[in-house]
């Protein structure tokens, strides 16, 4: 990939990343219902494979920057990184998504925002602004309005503390994509090489994971089709690709960006999986919809005030 993409383009891409994500959970969902698959072998699997094939590619510009011994600490935010997106983050999706109710989930989820604006608190380059601080409340009430606050009757449980640690780490997930993603060309010859390293470190982490915890899986023909589709489209494909919009997009752009998984995740739920949504839920996906956008849109409107001359007295 060449130079960082104009904002639009960003967007732009971003969005078909997030529908890509969406039609993932339908493939998952058939994949650990139908073809009763082990949840944790599923994931490994998939990201394992796409682990390998992004290696591969990457592979000649990963040897020319030597990333190994060009700058260790930027390895080792990208070894961290891999392990809280592609290890951390699945386990406890998968944990979350066997006992909680999908609403549940989906609402865990759609909090991320909010956690990586208080990461990024700290840093004048990547704290929320106002606009952006109202964009992320939009997005909540609307998400909220969506998906409703059903909780487990159990109440506090293991599920549910795996649901609460998918916001926390997606959200720190963000911050460090973003750091990483910025110097991404010089340290690893560009986005796919930056996510081949930080998918290997995540992937065979959870590979060798499921295999202490699930043994070796067993997949039918039709298991491998989805997993093949999973690992190279949605998994090496998107995240190369959302790798390549955080040179450009912000922490916490990114991350309300990525919110639109969730909304999109619904409506492919409507359509597909006959999961049909009332008035207030059509009215809060609106609402989630345009806090996404508020939160985009913040950086344009405020160079449109500073470039706006101030009244001659």
């Amino acid at each position: 990939m060449g130079p960082a993409p104009s904002r639009r383009t960003a967007m732009a891409l971003g969005i078909l990343v997030t529908f890509l994500w969406a039609t993932s959970v339908v493939l998952i969902r058939i994949g650990l219902t139908e073809e009763d698959l082990p949840p944790l072998g599923f994931a490994g699997v998939r990201f394992s494979l796409a682990a390998v094939v992004l290696v591969a590619l990457a592979w000649p510009r990963l040897r020319a920057t030597r990333v190994w011994s060009a700058d260790r600490r930027s390895l080792s935010v990208a070894l961290v990184y891999g392990l809280l997106i592609f290890c951390i983050a699945q386990i406890g999706f998968v944990i979350a998504l066997g006992e909680l109710p999908a609403a549940t989930v989906g609402l865990l989820m759609g909090l991320a925002p909010v956690v990586t604006a208080v990461v990024t608190l700290r840093s004048k380059q990547e704290r929320a602004s106002l606009v952006q601080v109202v964009g992320i409340g939009v997005i909540i009430v609307g998400v909220v309005a969506s998906f409703g606050l059903a909780l487990p009757a159990s109440g506090l449980s293991v599920a549910l503390l795996a649901g609460i640690s998918i916001p926390i780490v997606a959200g720190a997930g963000f911050s460090l994509g973003r750091y990483l993603a910025i110097d991404a060309k010089r340290l690893y010859g560009g986005p796919l090489g930056l996510t081949a390293v930080a998918m290997a470190a995540g992937g065979f982490s959870l590979l060798i994971l499921s295999l202490l915890l699930e043994g070796l899986p067993s997949f039918g023909l039709r298991a491998w089709l989805f997993i093949g589709w999973l690992a190279l489209v949605n998994t090496a494909l998107t995240y190369t690709i959302w790798t390549h919009t955080q040179r450009t997009l912000r922490a916490v752009e990114a991350s309300a960006l990525s919110d639109l998984t969730v909304i999109l995740i619904a409506i492919i739920g409507w359509f597909v999986l006959d999961e049909a949504l009332g008035p207030i839920q059509v009215a809060g996906l609106l609402l989630a919809v345009g806090g996404v956008f508020l939160v985009q849109l913040a950086p344009a409107l405020r160079r449109r005030r500073s470039a706006t001359p101030a009244p001659s007295p």
